[in-house]
């Protein structure tokens, strides 16, 4: 899975191939949904939706950011940025 990873981010960064981006979606969302349970507390759905919804607008940027080269693996990449990203989201609100 991580070569088929790789190769979506390269066709997304190079061409902006709109279906590698909803794999790439599909296969890493799970990282940022597990941050949005750990940073919201179960009786804020509305903060929840509101993450979600912000998150998944902000997600091509964040993927445009990966560099391969640097050989951080993808789930660390996206944990890191979202939580900096997320945390910064709730402090505006």
């Amino acid at each position: 899975m991580d070569e088929q990873l790789m190769n979506w981010i390269q066709r997304f960064q190079q061409t902006g191939d709109h279906e590698s981006l909803l794999n790439l979606r599909n296969a890493c969302w799970p990282v940022a949904e597990t941050l949005i349970r750990e940073l919201v507390k179960e009786n804020e759905p509305e903060k929840a939706d509101d993450l979600r919804q912000k998150g998944m607008e902000r997600f091509p940027f964040i993927i445009g950011k990966y560099r391969q080269e640097v050989q951080l693996p993808v789930e660390t990449f996206l944990g890191n940025t979202y939580r900096f990203y997320f945390q910064q989201v709730m402090r505006e609100k």
